[in-house]
Protein backbone atom coordinates (compact mmCIF):
# COMPACT_ATOMS: atom_id res chain seq x y z
CA UNK A 1 0.00 0.00 0.00
CA UNK A 2 2.76 2.39 0.97
CA UNK A 3 4.73 1.55 -2.19
CA UNK A 4 1.70 2.38 -4.34
CA UNK A 5 1.18 5.67 -2.50
CA UNK A 6 4.89 6.60 -2.90
CA UNK A 7 4.67 5.86 -6.62
CA UNK A 8 1.51 8.00 -6.87
CA UNK A 9 3.15 10.88 -4.99
CA UNK A 10 6.30 10.54 -7.07
CA UNK A 11 4.23 10.53 -10.26
CA UNK A 12 2.47 13.70 -9.21
CA UNK A 13 5.68 15.52 -8.38
CA UNK A 14 7.53 14.32 -11.50
CA UNK A 15 10.04 12.23 -9.54
CA UNK A 16 10.65 8.63 -10.41
CA UNK A 17 11.55 6.34 -7.54
CA UNK A 18 13.36 3.27 -8.84
CA UNK A 19 12.44 -0.11 -7.44
CA UNK A 20 14.73 -1.56 -4.75
CA UNK A 21 16.54 -3.85 -7.20
CA UNK A 22 17.53 -0.89 -9.39
CA UNK A 23 18.81 1.02 -6.35
CA UNK A 24 20.91 -1.97 -5.32
CA UNK A 25 22.26 -2.36 -8.83
CA UNK A 26 23.72 1.15 -8.74
CA UNK A 27 24.94 0.98 -5.15
CA UNK A 28 28.71 1.00 -4.68
CA UNK A 29 30.11 -2.52 -4.50
CA UNK A 30 33.03 -3.41 -2.33
CA UNK A 31 35.44 -6.19 -3.12
CA UNK A 32 36.82 -7.65 0.11
CA UNK A 33 40.57 -8.23 0.06
CA UNK A 34 41.79 -11.79 -0.34
CA UNK A 35 43.88 -13.41 2.38
CA UNK A 36 47.61 -12.96 1.83
CA UNK A 37 49.10 -15.77 -0.20
CA UNK A 38 45.93 -16.54 -2.16
CA UNK A 39 46.99 -17.81 -5.59
CA UNK A 40 45.27 -15.95 -8.40
CA UNK A 41 47.68 -17.05 -11.11
CA UNK A 42 45.94 -19.65 -13.28
CA UNK A 43 46.90 -21.65 -16.33
CA UNK A 44 43.91 -20.04 -18.05
CA UNK A 45 45.32 -16.52 -17.92
CA UNK A 46 48.58 -17.76 -19.44
CA UNK A 47 46.68 -19.48 -22.24
CA UNK A 48 44.87 -16.19 -22.95
CA UNK A 49 48.28 -14.51 -23.17
CA UNK A 50 49.95 -17.07 -25.47
CA UNK A 51 47.39 -18.86 -27.68
CA UNK A 52 46.32 -15.85 -29.81
CA UNK A 53 49.88 -15.39 -31.04
CA UNK A 54 50.16 -19.00 -32.12
CA UNK A 55 47.01 -18.64 -34.19
CA UNK A 56 47.93 -15.15 -35.44
CA UNK A 57 51.06 -16.66 -36.94
CA UNK A 58 48.93 -18.05 -39.77
CA UNK A 59 49.51 -14.68 -41.44
CA UNK A 60 52.97 -15.95 -42.34
CA UNK A 61 51.42 -18.53 -44.65
CA UNK A 62 50.54 -15.76 -47.10
CA UNK A 63 52.90 -15.75 -50.08
CA UNK A 64 53.00 -12.31 -51.72
CA UNK A 65 55.35 -13.61 -54.41
CA UNK A 66 52.85 -16.28 -55.46
CA UNK A 67 50.12 -13.66 -55.86
CA UNK A 68 52.35 -11.29 -57.83
CA UNK A 69 53.62 -14.13 -60.05
CA UNK A 70 50.05 -15.16 -60.81
CA UNK A 71 49.08 -11.59 -61.60
CA UNK A 72 52.16 -11.16 -63.80
CA UNK A 73 51.08 -14.03 -66.07
CA UNK A 74 47.53 -12.67 -66.01
CA UNK A 75 46.19 -15.55 -63.91
CA UNK A 76 43.79 -13.61 -61.72
CA UNK A 77 42.02 -16.84 -60.74
CA UNK A 78 45.18 -18.26 -59.14
CA UNK A 79 45.94 -14.95 -57.42
CA UNK A 80 42.40 -14.64 -56.08
CA UNK A 81 42.44 -18.31 -55.09
CA UNK A 82 45.54 -17.80 -52.95
CA UNK A 83 44.13 -14.62 -51.40
CA UNK A 84 40.75 -16.29 -50.78
CA UNK A 85 42.37 -19.35 -49.21
CA UNK A 86 44.45 -17.18 -46.95
CA UNK A 87 41.47 -15.03 -45.95
CA UNK A 88 39.60 -18.21 -45.02
CA UNK A 89 42.56 -19.37 -42.91
CA UNK A 90 42.74 -15.98 -41.20
CA UNK A 91 38.98 -15.89 -40.58
CA UNK A 92 39.06 -19.42 -39.19
CA UNK A 93 42.01 -18.71 -36.93
CA UNK A 94 40.34 -15.48 -35.76
CA UNK A 95 37.16 -17.33 -34.81
CA UNK A 96 39.16 -20.03 -33.03
CA UNK A 97 41.15 -17.35 -31.20
CA UNK A 98 37.98 -15.59 -30.03
CA UNK A 99 36.36 -18.87 -28.96
CA UNK A 100 39.45 -19.97 -27.05
CA UNK A 101 39.87 -16.55 -25.42
CA UNK A 102 36.26 -16.69 -24.22
CA UNK A 103 36.66 -20.24 -22.94
CA UNK A 104 39.92 -19.47 -21.13
CA UNK A 105 38.57 -16.22 -19.67
CA UNK A 106 35.42 -18.01 -18.47
CA UNK A 107 37.53 -20.70 -16.78
CA UNK A 108 39.86 -18.05 -15.29
CA UNK A 109 36.97 -15.98 -13.89
CA UNK A 110 35.37 -19.10 -12.45
CA UNK A 111 38.65 -20.04 -10.76
CA UNK A 112 39.01 -16.52 -9.36
CA UNK A 113 35.50 -16.77 -7.89
CA UNK A 114 36.39 -20.06 -6.19
CA UNK A 115 39.40 -18.46 -4.44
CA UNK A 116 37.21 -15.61 -3.20
CA UNK A 117 37.38 -12.81 -5.76
CA UNK A 118 34.04 -11.02 -5.67
CA UNK A 119 32.89 -9.97 -9.14
CA UNK A 120 35.99 -10.78 -11.18
CA UNK A 121 36.38 -8.91 -14.46
CA UNK A 122 33.65 -10.06 -16.88
CA UNK A 123 35.04 -12.83 -19.06
CA UNK A 124 32.96 -11.75 -22.08
CA UNK A 125 35.35 -8.87 -22.71
CA UNK A 126 37.84 -11.44 -24.00
CA UNK A 127 35.78 -11.47 -27.22
CA UNK A 128 37.17 -8.00 -28.00
CA UNK A 129 40.76 -9.12 -27.45
CA UNK A 130 42.54 -11.26 -24.93
CA UNK A 131 44.51 -8.26 -23.70
CA UNK A 132 41.28 -6.45 -22.80
CA UNK A 133 40.46 -9.25 -20.37
CA UNK A 134 44.06 -9.35 -19.10
CA UNK A 135 44.03 -5.60 -18.37
CA UNK A 136 40.60 -5.68 -16.71
CA UNK A 137 41.57 -8.72 -14.65
CA UNK A 138 44.71 -6.96 -13.46
CA UNK A 139 42.73 -3.86 -12.43
CA UNK A 140 40.24 -5.95 -10.43
CA UNK A 141 42.90 -8.11 -8.80
CA UNK A 142 44.93 -5.07 -7.74
CA UNK A 143 41.93 -4.04 -5.65
CA UNK A 144 41.86 -7.30 -3.69
CA UNK A 145 45.41 -8.64 -3.60
CA UNK A 146 48.96 -7.70 -4.54
CA UNK A 147 48.69 -9.76 -7.74
CA UNK A 148 51.62 -10.17 -10.08
CA UNK A 149 51.50 -8.12 -13.26
CA UNK A 150 53.40 -10.84 -15.14
CA UNK A 151 50.51 -11.87 -17.45
CA UNK A 152 49.97 -8.24 -18.46
CA UNK A 153 53.67 -7.54 -18.95
CA UNK A 154 54.21 -10.71 -20.99
CA UNK A 155 51.12 -9.90 -23.06
CA UNK A 156 52.43 -6.41 -23.86
CA UNK A 157 55.89 -7.77 -24.71
CA UNK A 158 54.30 -10.35 -27.04
CA UNK A 159 52.28 -7.62 -28.78
CA UNK A 160 55.39 -5.52 -29.36
CA UNK A 161 57.46 -8.53 -30.45
CA UNK A 162 54.80 -9.95 -32.77
CA UNK A 163 54.10 -6.65 -34.53
CA UNK A 164 57.83 -5.97 -34.89
CA UNK A 165 58.39 -9.39 -36.46
CA UNK A 166 55.30 -8.96 -38.63
CA UNK A 167 56.49 -5.57 -39.89
CA UNK A 168 59.91 -6.97 -40.78
CA UNK A 169 58.32 -10.02 -42.44
CA UNK A 170 55.94 -7.85 -44.48
CA UNK A 171 58.76 -5.59 -45.69
CA UNK A 172 61.01 -8.53 -46.60
CA UNK A 173 58.15 -10.45 -48.27
CA UNK A 174 57.06 -7.54 -50.45
CA UNK A 175 60.66 -6.58 -51.32
CA UNK A 176 61.43 -10.21 -52.24
CA UNK A 177 58.29 -10.52 -54.35
CA UNK A 178 59.05 -7.26 -56.18
CA UNK A 179 62.69 -8.29 -56.73
CA UNK A 180 61.54 -11.63 -58.16
CA UNK A 181 59.10 -9.83 -60.42
CA UNK A 182 61.80 -7.40 -61.57
CA UNK A 183 64.16 -10.31 -62.28
CA UNK A 184 61.55 -11.97 -64.47
CA UNK A 185 61.09 -8.74 -66.47
CA UNK A 186 64.77 -8.22 -67.25
CA UNK A 187 65.96 -9.85 -70.52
Amino acid sequence: MLGGRAATLAGMSGLVIPPPAAREMHAPHERPPLPLGTRVDTVWIWLIVVVPWVLASTIYLFDVREVLDALWVDDATAALGHVGLHLAVLAGSSLVTIALALLFAFRDARRLRTVGVVRPFPWGFAAIAGIVYVIGRQVVLRKVTPASAAPLVVSIVLYVLWYTVFGAWAIVSVADALAGLAASIEP
